[in-house]
C-alpha cells in the first residue's frame, strides 16, 4: 500500500510507550512510574513527549510539582488500557497449555476482587482450553475443601501454613458515620462467624485498648457484614478491599489494626497446569486495574 493510501489516523506507537503512559497516570507521577516500569525518569519523560508528538495532542499537563491528565489524555488512556489487555491476552492465548482441563478455584469471600467477573472472563478468553469452577466461602472451609482434593488453588488469609504471600493488606475499622469512638457504651461489633481471623483481631485490639465491646451481629458472610454496616448496625474490621463506597472508615480513638496477609495455597499434587497461570493472571489484572489494594505488592 502506498503512503498516500494509508490512513491519517493510524496509531503509530509501541506497547512500551502505552504501558509507560498508563503507569504515569496510575502512579500519579514520573518518579513512581519509573520504578514501576523499571526505567529512568528521563527515559519515560522522553517516551511520553514522543508519544504526544506523534499523536499531535497534549496527554499530560506537567509542572515542577505535579502531573495531571488532560481530557484528551483520559480518552486515549482508556483505549491504551484496552489495547494492552488484548495484547496480554494474545500472548497468553498462544502460550497456554494445549490440554483441556478444569481449574477449581476457591476464594475466601472477603478477598474477592470487585472486578473478579471481568478478570475471569479475560482469563477464559486467553485460555479457551480451561474451564473454571469457582467456589466462595470462608478461608478455613476453602482450605479443608482443598485438603479433600476438591480444589486446585485457594486464595485466603494466613489461616494455614504452606501458602505463598501475594500481598499485604491494611485492616480498617468501618461502621456508622455517627459512631462515637470515646463513648462509654460498649462498641457494638458486626463480625463473621468463628474462626474468622478478623473477628479475633477485633476482640484482641479492643481488649488491649481497654474498650468494652459486645458482639451485636454474628454474620455468616462478608455480604451480611457489609449490609449491616451500611444499615448503621455496628462496627466491623475488614480488609480495605472489602470496603464499599458507602461504608465509612472509622479512625479517632479506635485502636490501630495490623495488616493482614493475602495468600495463595496450591493443592497437594500441584498437577493442574493452569493453577500458577491463574495466580499470575489475577495479580496482573488487579494491578492493572488499580483496585483498592495496598501498594506494597509482593510477587507470588
Amino acid at each position: 500500500m502506498s503512503d498516500s493510501n494509508r490512513s491519517a489516523f493510524k496509531l503509530e506507537t509501541d506497547l512500551i510507550s502505552l504501558r509507560t503512559l498508563v503507569a504515569v497516570v496510575e502512579e500519579g507521577g514520573f518518579t513512581a512510574a519509573a520504578r514501576r516500569v523499571n526505567r529512568t525518569q528521563s527515559a519515560i519523560s522522553l517516551q511520553i513527549a514522543k508519544l504526544e508528538e506523534r499523536l499531535g495532542v497534549k496527554l499530560l499537563e506537567r509542572t515542577s510539582r505535579s502531573v495531571a491528565i488532560t481530557p484528551i489524555g483520559e480518552t486515549f488512556v482508556s483505549y491504551a488500557r484496552r489495547i494492552l489487555e488484548l495484547a496480554d491476552e494474545a500472548i497468553l492465548a498462544v502460550s497456554s497449555p494445549d490440554e483441556a482441563t478444569v481449574l477449581r478455584v476457591g476464594f475466601a469471600e472477603y478477598l474477592v476482587p470487585q472486578h473478579l467477573h471481568t478478570l475471569l472472563a479475560r482469563f477464559r478468553r486467553a485460555h479457551p482450553n480451561c474451564d473454571l469452577s469457582l467456589v466462595l466461602g470462608s478461608g478455613g472451609e476453602m482450605l479443608k475443601t482443598m485438603d479433600r482434593n476438591e480444589l486446585d488453588v485457594v486464595f485466603a488469609g494466613p489461616e494455614a501454613t504452606g501458602g505463598r504471600l501475594l500481598w499485604e493488606e491494611q485492616l480498617v475499622w468501618t461502621g456508622s458515620g455517627d459512631f462515637v469512638a470515646d463513648s462509654p457504651d460498649p462498641v457494638e461489633l458486626v463480625l463473621m462467624h468463628a474462626p474468622c481471623s478478623y473477628r479475633q483481631i477485633a476482640f484482641d485490639a479492643l481488649t488491649k485498648a481497654r474498650k468494652s465491646w459486645k458482639l451485636s451481629i454474628d454474620a455468616n458472610s462478608v455480604h451480611a457484614v457489609q449490609s449491616a454496616i451500611r444499615a448503621g448496625l455496628g462496627v466491623s474490621v475488614l480488609p480495605v478491599s472489602a470496603i464499599l463506597e458507602d461504608m465509612p472508615l472509622l479512625e479517632g480513638d479506635l485502636p490501630e489494626l495490623p495488616n493482614t496477609s493475602v495468600m495463595c495455597y496450591f493443592g497437594t499434587d500441584g498437577s493442574n497446569p493452569y493453577a500458577q497461570r491463574f495466580v499470575d493472571f489475577l495479580l496482573a489484572g488487579i494491578e492493572d486495574r488499580r483496585l483498592r489494594l495496598p501498594a506494597a505488592w509482593i510477587e507470588c
